[in-house]
């Protein structure tokens, strides 16, 4: 096998035709790509030999079942666990790489999830927010993955994260962000939807609402998140409420109105 990639032809003649074959059966798939995995955390490996991994492990991966990419995570996990740094760092590459981070486990993944929503947060609330939010912005996109899957115990503080960003500074949008906030939203389940729906009530969202950019932002959001709690009328009595409210919306969650609601359906669901 590391014969095999170190004598892999340059990307201009190897690459398409990997990436078109279809005659590996599943299990060869799986055995391949375990393979390059393995050769590229190999500490002994030369640094061609990564980049050859690295030209053909992307197009593989399209074709790994998920059992095969769960073990990558697992592979990572263990490095971290055994404190072989050199390994994990190569592990991590590796994943990122194919984009496979959402497949680190759970317990490791919430840590790292909130490290990147602090991280972007703390990009958005600088002046130079505009050209430092998207990179930090695609990373946590890449952690939490195509599925949206975000472990429970960070769950709240994702969304509420990328509630405030996605409203802006109140200056104006970070543009080359946007559409990756907008991709995360789409992909909120209907607990993490209600959450949003609810972050009125973050003191942080709501001194953001004096602005009337952020305003527009926050109306779109809650359209946004209607379809997702369409299952909970208290939610959408909530929702119409929000939309229906004409004062400043700053201090929305002082009103009487819209406080009685959010108790209700707080009794109702249980949170």
């Amino acid at each position: 096998m590391r014969k095999l990639i170190k004598n892999t032809p340059p990307i201009s003649s190897a690459y398409p035709t990997f990436k078109h074959n279809s005659e590996l059966t599943q299990e060869q798939v799986n055995n391949l790509s375990a393979g390059f995995f393995g050769i590229y955390t190999q500490l002994d490996s030369t640094t061609q030999t990564r980049q050859n991994v690295q030209l053909l492990s992307p197009a593989l991966w399209t074709r790994v079942d998920e059992p095969t990419r769960q073990q990558f995570g697992v592979r990572y996990a263990k490095f971290l666990a055994n404190n072989d740094q050199d390994q994990q760092k190569l592990a991590r590459q590796f994943l990122d790489i194919v984009g496979g981070a959402s497949y680190i486990p759970d317990s490791i993944r919430g840590a790292e999830i909130e490290s990147a929503v602090q991280d972007l947060l703390s990009a958005h609330r600088n002046l130079n927010n505009f050209y430092n939010e998207p990179p930090f912005a695609r990373q946590l996109q890449r952690l939490v993955g195509s599925s949206g899957n975000v472990p429970a115990a960070v769950s709240d503080s994702y969304v509420r994260g990328i509630v405030e960003v996605y409203l802006t500074n109140g200056v104006g949008t970070a543009w080359n962000a946007e559409p990756t906030y907008v991709k995360l939203m789409d992909q909120f389940s209907p607990n993490q939807a209600l959450t949003a729906v609810l972050s009125f009530n973050d003191p942080t969202v709501a001194s953001s609402l004096q602005f009337d950019l952020c305003q527009r932002k926050f109306r779109t959001m809650i359209e946004m998140m209607r379809p997702k709690v369409s299952s909970w009328p208290a939610v959408i009595e909530l929702v119409e409420a929000i939309l229906a409210f004409r004062g400043p919306m700053h201090m929305m969650r002082h009103d009487a109105v819209i406080k009685n609601k959010v108790e209700t359906l707080r009794k109702l669901l249980g949170i």
